[in-house]
């Protein structure tokens, strides 16, 4: 996400009328870009830069022409790799569009279809971007339902444009014993209904070495969580996003050098920020001033982001794997009622010592600003001041640079 992405997005565009070409460009652009990521990643071998990378590694697969799993963000991508099949996040590939600034083309293709533009962004140019044709290696269509009903009409019909069915897992809202069961059942279900349509056995080996790489992945994190809520690691705002797309979608080997180096890092490295905050839901996924804000170098720091840690409660139990990915998709703080949020995101705020909170209401996601008047007293009553700031993260156009400016420059003198 940078000036760089969005030049490269208008030579995209020069070539639009002509698809082929155009989807040639996009995917040469983004193997060169993942490939500078990952020499990167290597030389500093610093948490930062193994994220950057494997994010784009999500995106990059959609156009690398092996076998893929289209899913949304709470989809328990473990089981996939018992497939063999690297999974992507339609809500990725709409944010990869958003930071070449392409997104339009995307939301126009949806719209042009029917879709209402009251319907999420994120979603949209999901869908825009395969009736386009641009995403042409999808063997399969997965979604759930937590935290987000509109993903299930959504999946369905991307599902139909491939010519698949769709793999739905419908999440209750409680966690118990019932729920968990019905849940490890659907995704036991899911496989046997994979190995009837891929005709191919699920290779549990693989599915087990995934878990034990996730295990010691979020087992390093929640290790390490006391030092990072005392010493934040640098981020950009923007990396934030590309954290939780990496954990939720692609917790792989590269993630596991991430973790390995973040234990480095803050044995030798200990920033210092001005101030520090926590930032609830997304954040925009284009070129932005709050980016800027809040950039790695800047004393204002975000230093938790809530979908980046929505995991932490979670076991994972290799004995029993059915039954703890359905663990995983019940203890999301965010799948329940709102004071479960609220209790989650106010862990978080005292655990990182935050002198402010800034929620982002994506337009679109009624999940996310229905709430938002409880969450900002659940704040006040603990006096952590609590910015609510309203936009699109795909569309760029719907944003008012100016207003986010005056807004967040505001709320930062009130913090002092």
């Amino acid at each position: 996400m940078s000036k760089k992405s969005v030049a490269y997005g208008k030579f995209v565009r020069y070539f639009w009328k002509r698809p082929k070409l155009a989807k040639e460009i996009l995917k040469l652009g983004i193997k060169l870009e993942l490939a500078r990521r990952r020499v990167v990643a290597n030389i500093k071998n610093d948490f930062a830069s193994w994220v950057d990378s494997v994010a784009l590694s999500i995106v990059s697969s959609a156009f690398e022409g092996g076998k893929i799993a289209l899913v949304n963000l709470f989809f328990p991508v473990e089981i996939m790799a018992g497939f063999n099949l690297k999974c992507v996040s339609a809500e990725g590939l709409a944010g990869m569009l958003a930071a070449m600034h392409l997104e339009d083309l995307a939301l126009n293709r949806a719209e042009a279809m029917g879709i209402s533009k009251n319907t999420c962004s994120f979603h949209r140019a999901g869908l825009g971007l395969n009736l386009l044709k641009m995403v042409s290696n999808a063997k399969v269509v997965a979604a759930t339902n937590a935290l987000c009903d509109g993903n299930v009409p959504i999946f369905k019909t991307i599902a139909q444009i491939h010519g698949l069915d769709p793999l739905i897992v419908d999440v209750p809202r409680t966690f118990d014993q019932s729920s968990v069961h019905s849940v490890s059942q659907q995704l036991e279900g899911i496989v046997h209904e994979l190995e009837n349509e891929l005709n191919q056995s699920f290779n549990y080996s693989k599915f087990e070495e995934q878990l034990k790489i996730e295990s010691e992945i979020f087992g390093t994190l929640r290790e390490l969580y006391p030092k990072l809520c005392e010493n934040p690691v640098g981020l950009h705002l923007y990396q934030h996003v590309n954290l939780l797309y990496a954990l939720h979608v692609r917790p792989d080997v590269h993630m596991l050098k991430a973790v390995r180096a973040l234990r480095k890092q803050l044995d030798s490295n200990a920033p210092t920020f001005k101030k520090r905050f926590l930032w609830m839901h997304l954040s925009p996924y284009y070129d932005n001033v709050l980016n800027d804000i809040f950039s790695k170098d800047s004393q204002y720091s975000v230093v938790a982001s809530e979908l980046s840690w929505d995991w932490l409660n979670w076991k994972i139990d290799v004995a029993h794997p059915f039954k703890c990915l359905a663990e995983k998709i019940l203890s999301n703080p965010l799948l329940g009622d709102v004071e479960t949020r609220a209790k989650f995101a106010l862990r978080l705020a005292f655990d990182f010592k935050v002198d402010g909170v800034i929620h982002f209401n994506h337009f679109g996601c009624k999940q996310s600003s229905g709430s938002v008047e409880i969450l900002k007293n659940a704040f006040d009553e603990v006096r952590i001041p609590f910015l609510s700031l309203d936009g699109d993260c795909v569309d760029h156009t719907s944003a008012s640079f100016e207003q986010y400016k005056t807004r967040i420059q505001a709320f930062l003198e009130m913090i002092g």
